[in-house]
């Protein structure tokens, strides 16, 4: 098969197209011929060389779609033919977190690399039926941000009327937290740094689009917009540039949802600020198994939506890592394999 393999940490040239030996599944392993792949920014971190050295030449990328080509012995439940949808998180299955639903708390948890190829060999509870109604391009773009953010949504009790603050709403996971919160009734403020995404994000279910400049600060925007009172929830996922923004603009009592660094990940911060407002902050990394099988269906019913940025061959993986880096996307970048 072929396969996009890194042998070193790097720029995007170190994402080399080359031939590989096919992957045999083991016991209770199934194999998928993968159709597409999606690209997330945690693939440039992995890529980066910031997840670790490279013991072997590694093939990146998590999310994936395609159809089941063999299975390994004890491998039930699935056929060969079916199209199925990768589920990324992998974790032992038997510590007390796995068996209680929450495997992305699991000691051992990891999310898997090897999407951006032909083939790729994961465990049987590591797929998802496909649904109708989807393309390979479009189910290869919903694991980890949807899954990602219904876990932190979730797990700060967003309800009907809350606010919600989302930074970098045009990639893919501030465009799945804002359908999301959406589904769940709530004002969502979406902050992006260019006018041309205005429209789209609230046709996605935005109340509010704010265009901001990078530089100032939008903590007493959203104070006053909330009538004083601070946001409910403030997604964060760009770190230095706008978390202590962050803790600014939240209500008393709110939470600050924390779920990446795209700016880096140092913050100074002053204790008192946290504690004596009763703040709950959030670290989120993917969610339990359960989430993408329960939400896949909400996509065939055309509750969520795929929203595509732009696709590349896998050969081309290279230029979709400097499209990413580039900014300016709206959506999910995929490979079409």
């Amino acid at each position: 098969m072929h396969a996009i393999r890194i042998h070193q940490p790097g720029d995007p040239s170190v994402l080399v197209y080359e031939e590989v030996d096919n992957p045999e599944p083991g016991a209770g392993e199934i194999r998928v011929r993968l159709r597409a792949a999606g690209v997330n920014h945690r693939d440039i971190w992995v890529r980066q060389g910031q997840f670790g050295g490279f013991p072997e030449p590694l093939i990146p990328g998590a999310d994936g779609a395609g159809e089941i080509d063999a299975l390994g012995p004890g491998a039930r439940d699935f056929v060969v033919g079916q199209k199925v949808v990768i589920n990324p998180g992998i974790s032992c299955g038997h510590c007390v977190f796995c068996l209680s639903g929450q495997q992305n708390s699991c000691p051992n948890y990891r999310i898997l690399n090897g999407t951006y190829a032909e083939q790729i060999v994961v465990p049987v509870q590591n797929v998802v039926p496909m649904p109708s109604g989807l393309t390979f391009i479009e189910a290869a773009s919903i694991g980890i941000p949807f899954v990602t953010a219904e876990d932190f949504l979730m797990r700060a009790q967003a309800v009907t009327g809350q606010t919600i603050v989302v930074w970098g709403a045009n990639g893919g996971l501030g465009l799945a937290t804002i359908q999301l919160a959406r589904l769940k009734g709530m004002r969502i403020f979406a902050v992006v740094r260019s006018s041309a995404y205005v429209e789209r994000l609230k046709q996605l279910g935005a109340s509010d689009v704010i265009v901001w400049d990078g530089k100032t600060s939008l903590a007493a925007d959203i104070v006053n917009m909330t009538g004083s009172r601070g946001a409910d929830i403030v997604v964060d996922s760009l770190g230095e540039v706008s978390f202590m923004q962050s803790l600014d603009m939240v209500r008393h009592g709110g939470t600050v949802v924390s779920v990446g660094a795209t700016t880096g990940g140092k913050v100074q911060m002053e204790l008192g600020q946290f504690f004596r407002r009763r703040l709950t902050m959030l670290g989120a990394y993917m969610g339990s198994q359960a989430i993408l099988p329960r939400i896949l269906p909400l996509f065939a019913r055309g509750a969520l939506v795929p929203v595509i940025d732009k696709t590349f061959p896998l050969p081309n993986a290279p230029q979709a890592h400097a499209h990413m880096e580039s900014s300016g996307l709206f959506g999910k970048i995929v490979l079409d394999i």
